[in-house]
C-alpha cells in the first residue's frame, strides 16, 4: 500500500476530525455558562459544582488506555461513533437531573466516557494519514476545538435563556448526534482501496473485491472453533505486547517528562473557562457580556491553535519547546488576570490567554515526532490519562480555593503558577535527549 500521506482523501478525514473537535470540546468549553446556572438552581457551591465540569473532563482524559483497547478492538470509526452515542444521552439525561449525583453520573461521567472515546478515535484518524505535516494537521484538527467553544458558548447562552438550562442541554444533545455521522466519514487507508476512495484509477480493486468474495463463500464451512481459539491466542499475545509496551515506555525519561508537563499544563489550563465566567458575574458584567467574554477566549484560541502550530511547521521549530512557551506565556496571563477589574479587561484576558492555549495540538505533534506514530495510540492513550487527572484536580480546587477565600485571586495565581512550571519543566528536554532512538528501537524489537 502507498504512503497514507499522498491520499487526498486525508483532507477529508483532516475535515471529519477538526468537526468531531469542535462538537467535543467545543461542547465542553460551554460549561461556564452551565456552572452559573446549577449554583443556582441546586443552591451548591462553588466547589461542588466545579466538580462536575471536574469529572466531565477528568473522565473524558483519565481513562485513556482504555479508549486505546476500545479503539484497538473496534477500530477508530465504530469506536468514535460510540462516543458520538454516549455524548447525547449524557447530555440529555443531564437535562432531566433533580439533584447533583445524578447530574455527575450523566454530565460528568457519561458524557465525558462518550467525548474521551470520540475524542481520541479524532486524534488516531489524523495519525493514520500525516507525519511530515503533522504540527500544521494537528492545529487545524484543534482549530475546531476552539471554534467549537465560540459557537457553542453563544448558543449556549441563546438556548438557556430561551429554554433554560435543561431545553438548552437537551437540544446540544440532539446535536451531538452528528458526531456518529462524521465518523463514517473517517475511512483507514485500508478501506480506500476497497471504496475506490483514493480519487485515482482503480481498475483492480474490483477483481480483488472478486476473489476476496469467492474466497469467503469457499471458507464458510472452516471449523468455526479453530477460528475461535486462534483469536483468542491473538487478543492474549496482542495484551501481552501491550503491557511489555506499557513497561518499557515509563522507563522512557522522555515520555515521564511529557507526562509530568502534561500534568502541570491541565491542571491549569481549564480553570480559566470553567471559573472567569463566574469571576465576571461577582464584578457585576451583564449575562451577554460574560457570554460574549468567554465566545472570545474560544474564538481567539481557535486562531491561535491554527496560527502557532502553522508558524511552527514552516519555521520547523520544536513542538515540545513551543508547547513550553506557550504554556508560560498562559500561566503569565493568568497569574495577572486578577489585577484586571473591569468588562475591557477580561476581554483582553480572554483574547490574549485564548491565542495562547495551542498546547493541544503541540503535545499530539510532540508525540508523534519525538516517539513515533507507530506508537502514537498507546502514549497519547497515557498522556491524555494524566491530562483527566489535572482536568478534575484544577477546576476543582479553584472552586475550592473560591469557598474558602470569597475571592477568586488565589485560584488564578495557582493557574497560573502550574502553567509556568509546566512552561520551565519543558527546558529539561536537553537533559534526556537522545532517549528516542532508544525507545524506538525497542518498540521494534518486542513488537
Amino acid at each position: 500500500m502507498k504512503d497514507a500521506e499522498t491520499y487526498r482523501y486525508r483532507w477529508v478525514v483532516l475535515l471529519s476530525a477538526s468537526f468531531v473537535c469542535s462538537l467535543t470540546w467545543g461542547l465542553a468549553y460551554t460549561i461556564g455558562l452551565f456552572y452559573v446556572s446549577w449554583v443556582n438552581e441546586f443552591n451548591a457551591g462553588s466547589g461542588e459544582v466545579a466538580v462536575i465540569g471536574g469529572i466531565n473532563t477528568g473522565i473524558s482524559c483519565i481513562f485513556g488506555p482504555i479508549y486505546d483497547a476500545i479503539h484497538r478492538r473496534l477500530g477508530y470509526r465504530r469506536a468514535g461513533a460510540l462516543g458520538g452515542i454516549l455524548v447525547a444521552v449524557g447530555n440529555i439525561g443531564s437535562s432531566l437531573a433533580t439533584n447533583l449525583y445524578v447530574l455527575g453520573f450523566f454530565y460528568g461521567g457519561v458524557q465525558g466516557f462518550g467525548f474521551g472515546l470520540a475524542y481520541f478515535g479524532a486524534s488516531l484518524a489524523v495519525n493514520e494519514y500525516f507525519f511530515r505535516q503533522r504540527t500544521l494537521a494537528e492545529g487545524m484538527v484543534t482549530f475546531g476545538s476552539g471554534a467549537g467553544g465560540f459557537g457553542f458558548t453563544m448558543l449556549s447562552q441563546y438556548l438557556i435563556v430561551s429554554y433554560g438550562w435543561r431545553g438548552a442541554l437537551l437540544i446540544l444533545g440532539g446535536i451531538a448526534l452528528h458526531v456518529v455521522l462524521l465518523f463514517q466519514l473517517a475511512f483507514t487507508p485500508d478501506q480506500l482501496h476497497w471504496l475506490e476512495l483514493d480519487w485515482e484509477s482503480t481498475a483492480s480493486v474490483k477483481d480483488r473485491r472478486r476473489v476476496t468474495l469467492e474466497n469467503g463463500q469457499r471458507d464458510t464451512n472452516d471449523d468455526k472453533s479453530m477460528v475461535s481459539d486462534e483469536y483468542s491466542e491473538s487478543i492474549d499475545q496482542e495484551n501481552r505486547i501491550w503491557i511489555r509496551r506499557c513497561i518499557n515506555l515509563f522507563r522512557n525519561p522522555l515520555f515521564l517528562l511529557m507526562l509530568c508537563a502534561d500534568l502541570l499544563c491541565w491542571t491549569g489550563i481549564y480553570v480559566p473557562y470553567v471559573h472567569l465566567p463566574k469571576r465576571a458575574s461577582l464584578l457585576g458584567i451583564e449575562p451577554t457580556s460574560i457570554a460574549w467574554i468567554a465566545s472570545s477566549m474560544s474564538l481567539s484560541m481557535s486562531v491561535g491553535r491554527l496560527v502557532i502550530p502553522g508558524i511552527c511547521s514552516m519555521l520547523q521549530i520544536d513542538p515540545f519547546y513551543a508547547y513550553g512557551f506557550v504554556n508560560g506565556v498562559a500561566g503569565l496571563l493568568t497569574a495577572l488576570c486578577p489585577l484586571l477589574k473591569t468588562e475591557i479587561g477580561l476581554y483582553c484576558y480572554a483574547i490574549s490567554y485564548g491565542f495562547f492555549n495551542a498546547a493541544v495540538p503541540l503535545i499530539r505533534a510532540s508525540v508523534a515526532s519525538l516517539l513515533g506514530p507507530d506508537a502514537f495510540s498507546m502514549v497519547y492513550g497515557w498522556i491524555i490519562s494524566i491530562n483527566g487527572v489535572g482536568l478534575f484536580v484544577g477546576p476543582a480546587l479553584a472552586g475550592l480555593l473560591y469557598d474558602i477565600t470569597q475571592t477568586y485571586d488565589v485560584s488564578f495565581y495557582t493557574s497560573g503558577a502550574a502553567l509556568i512550571m509546566c512552561g520551565l519543566l519543558v527546558l529539561l528536554r536537553k537533559k534526556v535527549k537522545g532517549t528516542e532512538k532508544a525507545f524506538k528501537l525497542s518498540e521494534e524489537a518486542i513488537g
